[in-house]
């Protein structure tokens, strides 16, 4: 029998928020008083609810009512996220939180986008399948269409990001999660990176997520490791075979750190990058990588050659338009995020309001 007093809810946000807080469906029952068979039927949108049992969930969720009747698609994290999560030792709990905050994120940016301006990404479609695998000649090919020069590219972030990505530090928690990247409609690629990492390291995995949206867009018809491909997508585009193969000869564990600050990678990098290209034997190989383990440098590599931070800008940018050209205050941005405002300042980058005199 419908409720008369019945609200309009979007019950797949119900579920989003309910993940997004690490709640299991028997916790947030128990919370609201509800049995999980009710909360179940109302998150599948098989009941109606009266607005004092909105008000319960708004309350026992921390989000405003109107997150709940939000008419917006939900979409999931994607192809490659599907083959990296077979590799990945993360609690579905956990993966479930983490997904849901990302989907989050997204409705939130995709929201502050709509007042912005912004040019068209510049990214395009390169299948593996139709140029023979050849995952080399298409990081190339896009390194050119970026405009990248020659040799080591000095910042990747401002290259995604004048690509038209937007470069998101994100904390996963302690998972072991590098990054994950969405890419839907009406929306740039959004790479939501663990900056908890070495720069070298999120250098390579921001050009991971390149290679992915570069190339996986569909599921490959054949049986190939697309992470695989997008690795070797990433040492291409960070280390051209062209460009780098002679200072590759006859490495030796000095010369890997001395190539590091250079060539902006880490000495793991560079060392399987000289095997790949077989630019030292398979004896100096082992010998090499025993000398590394040796060294404590396959866990952590030197501090001193530490590479210097690179800042994303364009969430920021974003965020100061809506603030100085279009008058949001801290409020209003919250309140177009569905977001409390406590939450909206501690997720972005809020410029506080300056503090006037009265005369």
């Amino acid at each position: 029998m419908q409720l008369t007093n019945s609200v309009d809810y979007n019950n797949q946000l119900v579920v989003l928020a309910r993940e997004s807080r690490f709640i299991s469906q028997s916790e947030l029952a128990n919370k609201l008083g509800f049995s999980q068979g009710k909360l179940s039927k109302i998150e599948n949108g098989l009941i109606s609810i009266t607005q004092d049992e909105l008000n319960k969930i708004s309350e026992a969720l921390n989000y405003p009512n109107n997150f709940f009747q939000r008419e917006e698609k939900v979409y999931g994290v994607g192809l490659s996220e599907f083959f990296h999560r077979k590799k990945q030792a993360v609690p579905q709990k956990v993966l479930s939180t983490i997904y849901a905050k990302l989907e989050l994120r997204r409705m939130e940016i995709q929201t502050l986008l709509k007042s912005v301006d912004t040019d068209d990404p510049a990214f395009f479609h390169m299948d593996p399948e139709k140029y023979d695998g050849d995952i080399e000649m298409i990081a190339q090919t896009v390194r050119a269409a970026l405009k990248v020069p020659n040799g080591p590219i000095h910042n990747v972030v401002d290259i995604l990001e004048d690509a038209g990505a937007v470069v998101i530090p994100f904390d996963y928690g302690g998972a072991n999660i590098d990054a994950i990247c969405l890419s839907n409609p009406g929306v740039p690629p959004l790479i939501f990176t663990n900056f908890d990492r070495p720069m070298d390291r999120i250098r390579f995995t921001l050009c991971h997520e390149l290679g992915h949206i570069i190339m996986h867009r569909k599921p490959p018809t054949e049986d190939v490791d697309i992470e695989e491909q997008a690795d070797r997508f990433s040492s291409e585009f960070l280390m051209p075979r062209k460009e780098i193969s002679h200072y590759l000869s006859g490495v030796n564990i000095q010369k890997l750190a001395a190539l590091k600050p250079y060539w902006k990678v880490s000495m793991n990098a560079l060392l399987k990058r000289a095997v790949d290209l077989n630019k030292i034997t398979e004896r100096q190989s082992r010998y090499l990588w025993t000398q590394m383990g040796k060294s404590g440098y396959r866990v952590k590599e030197p501090a001193e050659l530490d590479l210097p931070y690179e800042k994303p800008s364009m969430l920021e940018e974003i965020i100061q338009v809506h603030q100085k050209d279009l008058r949001y205050t801290p409020k209003d941005l919250s309140s177009a995020t569905f977001l409390s405002q406590s939450e909206f300042e501690e997720l972005y980058p809020v410029e506080a309001p300056r503090i006037r005199l009265i005369k």
